[in-house]
């Protein structure tokens, strides 16, 4: 008897293993015959037709599905309606003509296993809005110079960079890096070139800002975001959040697993147009640790506050339909801590944590902005 269940165990067991196997080689082929059709030629011409329109008639005449995000539309200059002149696919390779009908627009694409889609460029995602067209502009112009090979396209370029990194002669630094790159697409060459300096780059109108990356990354917290999610793992939330701002978010290795199980998943993270170092905050707050921002991103580490990780089951979120939930020790302050290689570390103090004197002090402080803020509303009401 315990033979026979221990055979039916080992059938069903092997029946699993084949079906994944055969989804895994659909799956595979799927990207196979994506790939093989981004070789073949198109027939088709776009002449004036809405974005969302054009990528319809695209997947409906080569078969290949190209997607694109409500997110990543917003981050066209009139998102869906945005008019696409004229753009003729005939007769070259479907990678070549996706490229000229997107890189215009500051996008590119990413072939997945149903289909392509279509994501913002580094330099459109480090804006945090939608570019104007000055910028999609210059995005476009700098992309199609050869800068590691071309001494006028970098002289070109020169014309344009604002450096605000602290380097008496930045551009000769730059100048260096993008010629050791060599060949390729122009913000390509510039990317690597500042990333070998740790800097990075950012459109502004006609011109190109350079600056340490911590701080264009710092700037880039700033930006408001959309998210919707619900019962998903710190990693997807941490890929989301990747993916909406152009920047890694990650956790130091172990850090995720050594959380208790109910803190490694977020009920709900639905927030509407919130700074998303609010969102990171609120995501700290959630499962009690800490995290800094470097040159490579921002990265969860282990907060070793002597409060310890506060377990919390609620929601995360800023809208109506996930309210912030208030604990009953609260974060009431935020300590930066500059480290020797340039980053930042950050930690968030709970009311507990402050000894009793620094509590009345703050309180006292709080008492008197509120008494001032009280005495300037009376004085602008007054007739």
């Amino acid at each position: 008897m315990q033979r026979a269940i221990l055979i039916r165990k080992m059938a069903v067991a092997i029946a699993v293993l084949q079906s994944l196997s055969l989804l895994s080689v659909a799956h595979a082929g799927n990207r196979d015959l994506i790939l093989q059709a981004l070789e073949e030629p198109g027939h088709i011409t776009l002449d004036n037709v809405r974005l969302a329109d054009a990528f319809q008639k695209v997947s409906e005449q080569t078969g290949v599905n190209v997607m694109m995000s409500d997110s990543a539309m917003r981050m066209t200059p009139q998102g869906p309606d945005t008019i696409i002149k004229k753009v003729d696919l005939a007769r070259i390779p479907l990678r070549e003509g996706l490229t000229r009908l997107l890189s215009p627009l500051g996008m590119t694409f990413t072939v997945r296993d149903n289909g392509v889609e279509v994501v913002p460029k580094p330099a459109i995602l480090c804006l945090g809005r939608p570019p104007t067209w000055n910028e999609l502009e210059t995005l476009d112009e700098l992309t199609n110079m050869h800068l590691g090979k071309d001494a006028g396209a970098l002289g070109r370029l020169q014309s344009r960079i604002q450096f605000q990194v602290p380097l008496p002669d930045g551009w000769g630094a730059l100048a260096e890096k993008i010629r050791d790159v060599g060949a390729g697409p122009g913000d390509e060459a510039l990317t690597l070139a500042c990333n070998n300096l740790g800097w990075s780059w950012c459109l502004n109108d006609k011109q190109i800002v350079v600056a340490p990356m911590e701080a264009q990354i710092r700037e880039r917290l700033q930006k408001p975001i959309t998210i919707r999610m619900n019962g998903r793992e710190l990693l997807d939330v941490f890929d989301k959040l990747s993916d909406e701002l152009g920047i890694r978010i990650s956790a130091e290795p172990g850090i995720i697993a050594s959380l208790p199980p109910q803190l490694r998943t977020i009920a709900s993270l639905n927030v509407q147009q919130i700074p998303a170092e609010r969102v990171l905050d609120r995501i700290s707050e959630y499962t009690g640790l800490g995290y800094f921002i470097g040159s490579e991103g921002v990265t969860f580490c282990r907060n070793f506050s002597p409060g310890g990780i506060k377990q919390i089951s609620s929601p995360v979120g800023d809208s109506p339909a996930s309210p912030p939930v208030p604990a009953a020790d609260p974060y009431v302050a935020k300590i930066v801590i500059p480290l020797s290689d340039g980053r930042t570390v950050e930690w968030l103090v709970r009311r507990s944590e402050l000894p009793e004197d620094l509590r009345r002090m703050r309180e006292r402080d709080l008492n008197d902005f509120i008494e001032q803020m009280r005495q300037r509303a009376n004085e602008i009401t007054k007739p």
